[in-house]
């Protein structure tokens, strides 16, 4: 390629843009060099003089944290803590306490139930001698009896039998009743758990969709909050269901999960946490279960054993706390040296406080990023003014590539738009021509077989003709309007008359395709200054578009009205041409009026059209000092609405 060819539009702007980045990059590198040189060795020194001080305040909060929360340990009334849950394992093993609860634990709670033999009876009823009313009655009186396991247990019979025999709403007040039982099990489950579940599965069985979904997403919250004291396995089942009846996939607290499964590491390894002397000792232990770190703290007391367990959350709040701001950046391995929280440390330029020398029962490492201007270990003022080079630099560079894709897309879209302009009107003179060549040969031959066959040939070439015409003064008048050559004759017109002339031509036009144009306006004359053979062409373009891209609807409204504006008496008149076609969509209004544009459907409908007659319409319709209007809907048709100045009267 020549070496001119380069600096044609619109390459020489890019050869312009390149070389004015190049000069400015390399001015900029040697600028920053010589500053990177002076500074370097001054930042490194004060960079580590900084991050030594912020690493013995972090370890100070870390450690008046984590006593804080080891004397929470024990206490009857301890104050909630964020991410933390307090726990008692009593001397026998079972959990005495979870708060806030956990997910799961390695035990159920141990809530009384009643004995078997309270309900024989009325299972025998209800399953030996098939008496679901008589068993439902007697599940009924023990469902007032004082204990409320004999109650739990009751109830949760009674709400099945009524579900045997198909009385829902009955089976819903024992729920009710059952769900305000507290401290209660049944056949090893919460009352209030079996409940839920229970109306959650009665809604799904009488299709009550709505309320469904309102019961699985309580059930799906209270066990997220740990209201009931579950194993692992009796949560999996019930967080399964909830999520099937919500329709969606479960979707946990991972940090919920870290502080269940910590605390099962701590009731796997509670007789290694229990000393030989029956004396309070307290511990801490980092440690990492499902790739996410917990902080277990535990003392002993001689009845039971006290621990606090915390997942992710509480860990990052902790760091965070002791790190605050954006200045630092923190790692924290464990006691294996693996990094379990924060990015691995760099191998220079960092902090380290041990678990050895501290309190902590972590390797706290803390390291800066890279500097930034107006932090304590950003730039210099000399490394501060470099960055505003590279931000001027970067701004002058992004705009430039801005204006230049613009450009180039411009140019794209232009080259593309006339490159279906003129695929489309090459096809539309291909199908006129080809009609008008294979008439022409056959007369001249005269292969008719009968006069009335030839007669019909006249009518087509008469057909075909006007429409070559009329598709070659349509290209000529566009092209008049886009050199701006065109004159205008203006006269005042009765719009009613001239719209009645216009739908009467082209309603025998589109006749014989069984299409029918429908006109309502008013009795009295309007009058309106115009040219008589413009605006009989963007009526004419309007309702050569409606036909066109209605395929299914074969009926087209025009109405006509006088409006008024700004409080004036009818000093417009709108003339509405609507259809019930294909529509166009919204993101395509904004360009429609654009020359050479289509709309995608009609591409892909193959709808013929050269993309210039409704910007000849909006032409047009300008030049007269009105505007055109388009409401469209996909799928519901679309309606345009041109609006001009009224005459005053006929002279």
């Amino acid at each position: 390629m020549p070496l001119r060819d380069w600096f044609r539009p619109p390459r020489h702007v890019l050869a312009i843009f390149l070389a004015v980045a190049l000069i400015s990059a390399g001015a900029l590198g040697w600028l920053g060099w010589l500053l990177l040189e002076q500074d370097q060795a001054v930042e490194t020194q004060r960079r580590q003089e900084r991050l030594e001080e912020a690493a013995d305040r972090a370890v100070a909060v870390v450690e008046r944290a984590l006593a804080g929360l080891e004397s929470q340990l024990g206490r009857a009334t301890a104050a909630a803590i964020p991410g933390v849950s307090l726990v008692a394992i009593a001397a026998n093993g079972t959990v005495a306490r979870a708060e806030p609860g956990l997910l799961y634990c390695p035990l159920p709670a141990a809530e009384p139930e009643a004995p078997p033999e309270v309900f024989a009876e009325a299972e025998r009823l209800e399953f030996a001698r098939n008496g679901p009313a008589a068993a439902a009655a007697t599940y009924q009186r023990l469902a007032d009896a004082a204990e409320p396991a004999v109650r739990a247990g009751a109830l949760t019979r009674l709400a099945r039998v009524h579900r045997r025999l198909h009385d829902p709403a009955a089976a819903a007040r024992a729920y009710d009743r059952l769900a305000q039982i507290a401290h209660a099990g049944v056949a090893g489950l919460p009352a209030g758990l079996i409940a839920r579940a229970g109306r959650a599965s009665l809604f799904e069985e009488t299709h009550r969709i709505a309320d469904l979904h309102l019961e699985a997403a309580a059930l799906q919250n209270d066990l997220r909050d740990g209201r009931w004291q579950l194993t692992r396995q009796q949560y999996e089942l019930y967080a399964s269901q909830a999520a099937t009846w919500l329709g969606k996939a479960r979707d946990e607290d991972p940090d919920a999960v870290a502080r269940a499964e910590a605390f099962d590491w701590l009731w796997q390894n509670r007789q290694a946490a229990e000393p030989a002397a029956q004396r309070l000792v307290q511990a801490q232990r980092l440690i990492e279960v499902n790739r996410s770190p917990a902080l277990v703290l535990w003392s002993r007391a001689p009845d039971r054993l006290y621990a606090a367990v915390a997942g992710p959350q509480y860990i990052d709040a902790l760091c965070r706390e002791a790190v605050p701001g954006s200045t630092f950046r923190w790692a924290i391995t464990n006691l294996e040296g693996r990094t379990v929280v924060g990015q691995a440390p760099p191998a220079r330029e960092v902090a380290v406080r041990t678990a050895a020398a501290t309190r902590m029962p972590w390797t706290l490492h803390l390291f800066a990023p890279a500097p930034s201007p107006g932090s304590p270990l950003g730039p210099s003022p000399r490394r501060q003014l470099l960055l505003w080079v590279f931000a001027v630099l970067a701004i002058v560079l992004s705009t430039g590539a801005y204006f230049i894709l613009r450009a180039i897309s411009r140019e794209m879209r232009v080259a593309r738009l006339q490159s279906d302009f003129v695929a489309a009107v090459s096809h539309e003179f291909r199908s006129p021509l080809s009609s008008l060549s294979q008439i022409a040969e056959m007369l001249v031959r005269d292969r008719f077989p009968s006069e009335d066959l030839r007669r019909k040939s006249y009518d087509v070439l008469e057909r075909e003709t006007e429409r070559l015409r009329r598709l070659v003064e349509g290209l000529l008048d566009f092209g008049r309007f886009e050199a701006g050559a065109s004159a205008y004759r203006f006269e005042v017109l009765e719009a009613v008359a001239l719209l009645r002339d216009v739908i009467a031509e082209f309603q025998e036009r589109v006749a014989p395709q069984g299409y029918a144009i429908e006109l309502s306006a008013p009795e009295d004359p309007l009058y309106v200054r115009a040219d008589r053979e413009a605006l009989s062409r963007a009526l004419w373009n309007l309702l050569d578009n409606a036909v066109k891209y209605s395929p299914e609807c074969h009926t087209v409204w025009v109405e006509v009205e006088a409006v008024s504006v700004s409080g004036h008496q009818a000093n417009r008149i709108s003339i509405a041409v609507r259809d019930r076609g294909l529509g166009i969509p919204t993101h395509e209004q904004g360009e429609i009026f654009n020359r050479f544009v289509r709309g995608a459907e009609s591409k892909a409908r193959r709808i013929k059209g050269t993309g210039i007659g409704l910007a000849m319409v909006r032409h047009i319709v300008q030049v007269h000092g009105g505007e055109i209007r388009l409401a469209s809907e996909p799928g519901q048709g679309s309606r345009f609405t041109v609006v001009l100045r009224a005459s005053g009267d006929a002279a």
